[in-house]
């Protein structure tokens, strides 16, 4: 049993450091016009300073002075480490002057434009980068593509470098499904302060009926407000989501320590049975952090319900298979001597991560750069 605490500490250890780089993603915009092919690549600036080291006196900020001496190489280096086809001719494109964007946490974006001109719309488009070995394995970019009122999307990581979008065809409404189902699966998976929230909740046991209430409940509230803040009928700042996501992970982390100090009193399978009211709460605040990710990917006009609706399905399958992993080491801890230690020790340490992650996110801050 000392192992398997080791190992679930490691896990918990591991899942946070990897969900602490919060800046670790790119996005490329790919913009397709009766004249022109555009492709936009948008990095933050903390990504582009450990990758370039633009920090050259080495005063903690980037300044413009130092963006701009670092901008040729930075062009050169993107330029050579995507490649783009038409069909399956390959396109040269031009490089044009970039810009920066602002977020929500008052993150700078810096933007890298390639363009072509076009004498006829492009049936297909094979498209592939090559960023990981400068940024990290576990990088990732997403990516979507634009054509008059039709968009498509990709995340692209590692394992998963090239991919061809079809540009002048109707893509058919199954396809699409196909297609965000595949997303929210994807975005589940790399989506580490939700699989944290789940294993906070998990791991304290219970009646299996009640975590089967917990799970759905928390199904249902995502599912409610990812559809509402899609369609534009609800909307948050994406800071107060992001940090609302943390104190969720935080407050549950706290939650098990109370649980099992009353253990004596009141059975813990007694105590979680109404736990599925608070994870539908905090649930209506994930549904939104998902919807974020759809609006950083693009939304498509035609089949919107459908899209939502298989990208929330997606996620569901996603979730389902890390409950299913779960679950016999969940089982195993429950019946062991020592549950109370490892309750206390993974609590701990997502309580832990919590609270940083909701200091972090509420001030703009990084505590923890990978």
């Amino acid at each position: 049993m000392k192992r398997l605490t080791v190992f679930f500490f490691f896990l918990i250890c591991s899942s946070s450091l990897l969900f602490a780089h919060q800046t670790n993603t790119s996005y490329t915009a790919i913009t397709v016009t009766t004249g022109k092919l555009e492709v936009m690549f948008t990095f933050d600036i903390t990504d582009l300073n450990k990758a370039f080291v633009l920090d050259i006196n080495q005063d903690g900020t980037v300044d413009r002075e130092e963006l701009l001496a670092a901008m040729p190489r930075m062009y050169e280096y993107f330029g050579s480490h995507f490649a783009l086809a038409n069909g399956y001719t390959p396109v040269n494109l031009q490089q044009q002057e970039g810009g920066f964007t602002q977020d929500d946490f008052g993150n700078l974006f810096i933007n890298f434009v390639f363009t072509k001109a076009l004498d006829q719309v492009p049936g297909e488009l094979g498209f592939s980068v090559d960023f990981f070995e400068k940024f990290g394995k576990d990088h990732k970019v997403l990516a979507k593509i634009a054509y008059g009122d039709k968009l498509d999307q990709a995340v692209f990581t590692r394992d998963e470098t090239r991919r061809r979008f079809v540009v002048g065809g109707e893509a058919t409404l199954g396809q699409q499904i196909r297609e965000f189902t595949v997303l929210g699966v994807e975005h589940i998976f790399l989506g580490y302060d939700h699989i944290m929230f789940l294993v906070g909740l998990l791991i304290i046991g219970g009646r299996f009926g009640n975590l089967v209430k917990i799970v759905t409940s928390f199904t249902i509230a995502h599912s409610l407000t990812l559809i509402c803040a899609a369609l534009e009928l609800l909307a948050l700042p994406g800071r107060l989501v992001e940090s609302g996501i943390a104190l969720s992970i935080a407050y549950v982390g706290a939650e098990n320590f109370l649980l099992l100090s009353s253990a004596h009193k009141t059975p813990l399978e007694e105590s979680t049975k109404h736990r599925w009211i608070l994870t539908f709460c905090f649930g209506l605040v994930h549904g939104f952090g998902f919807a974020n990710v759809l609006r950083d990917l693009g939304l498509p006009p035609k089949g919107l319900i459908g899209s939502l609706l298989a990208f929330n399905l997606g996620v569901e399958i996603g979730q389902l298979a890390i409950v299913a992993l779960l679950f016999p080491l969940v089982l195993s801890i429950t019946r062991a001597s020592s549950r109370k230690a490892v309750v206390y020790c993974a609590s701990a340490v997502i309580l832990l991560f919590g609270i940083l992650w909701f200091v972090e996110r509420i001030l703009g801050l990084e505590f923890m750069p990978i």
